[in-house]
């Protein structure tokens, strides 16, 4: 019997769980997470990793955002141009073009918002946050919330108590903001019961918080990539993405070649092809120089 050997991993990386399941092949399209990934509490990503970026795009390679944020908290790293997209955002609920037109958007219905204002009207351990267009309201006034407000460069626009208070206006997708891991975990618990989707994510510029992302079954970050792979006609065997959090995971799970960065908890590497350096060890640049490496070949 003829064994085939496997393929040699690129310079800097190691394997991840899903490690001798890679093959390698020329990415068409890579979607890369914002916190964690591209920065960590800064409001634009640094010079070595924009100009990974350029050098990536120059090989032919559509390089755009695969983030909880909504578009607007991604404003500032949008405007350094070096981003062709397309792009998914409020993970995974819209997509964009190149251009920033959502060409899918996949809202919660009004009967899930309210279920999930009822979850949290009592609790004094989290804050729920309902996005619509380019803005969101939240539930409450709590300053425990402000670090995320500072995170998106965005203060909510109001307080919504009901669904009354959306004025029409359609919700792309909620957040829970926990101030703890227990809140955290009991939403989860929550959302999952409500049958809606739950994609727990955190940043490294706000460590005291745990996030949770709400969205109609079935979106996700997964479901976001592989609608922006079509947008471009390509298949999410040709797409690579970088990511370090839980809800990179259904992400990780639907492309060709998946990196987590080496600050990732174990659960999340387990999901990942390839591993990175830590992200304060240039983690990124080496992740992006390996996917240059591959583009080229």
């Amino acid at each position: 019997m003829t064994q085939t050997s496997a393929p040699p991993l690129p310079h800097g990386l190691t394997a991840g769980g899903r490690g001798g399941d890679w093959v390698p092949v020329r990415p068409v399209y890579v979607a890369l997470d914002v916190d964690g990934t591209l920065v960590s509490g800064d409001e634009v990503p640094d010079a070595d990793i924009l100009d990974a970026i350029v050098r990536l795009g120059a090989t032919g390679v559509q390089v755009g955002l695969a983030t909880g944020r909504m578009a607007a908290g991604a404003d500032a790293i949008l405007a350094t141009g070096v981003f062709g997209g397309p792009h998914v955002f409020h993970n995974g609920a819209v997509v964009s073009d190149a251009t920033g037109v959502e060409r899918i958007v996949q809202g919660l219905t009004d009967p899930e918002v309210a279920a999930l204002l009822e979850f949290g009207r009592d609790r004094k351990d989290l804050t729920i946050e309902v996005y619509v267009g380019r803005s969101y309201l939240a539930d409450r006034t709590d300053p425990r919330s402000d670090a995320h407000a500072r995170l998106l460069r965005a203060a909510p626009e109001g307080r919504i108590g009901s669904v009354d208070d959306l004025a029409g206006r359609p919700a792309v997708k909620a957040v829970a903001v926990c101030f703890d891991a227990e809140a955290a975990a009991a939403t989860i618990a929550a959302v999952t019961g409500l049958g809606m989707a739950a994609g727990p994510a955190a940043s490294p510029a706000t460590p005291h918080l745990r996030y949770v992302n709400v969205t109609r079954a079935g979106v996700d970050k997964g479901s976001g990539v592989v609608a922006a792979a079509r947008l471009i006609g390509t298949d999410p065997a040709a797409v690579a993405a970088i990511g370090d959090e839980t809800n990179d995971i259904p992400m990780f799970d639907r492309i060709g070649t998946a990196i987590v960065m080496g600050d990732a908890r174990p659960a999340v590497r387990e999901h990942a092809h390839l591993v990175a350096p830590r992200f304060d060890s240039a983690g990124t640049v080496v992740a992006l120089e390996a996917l240059i490496a591959l583009a080229r070949d």
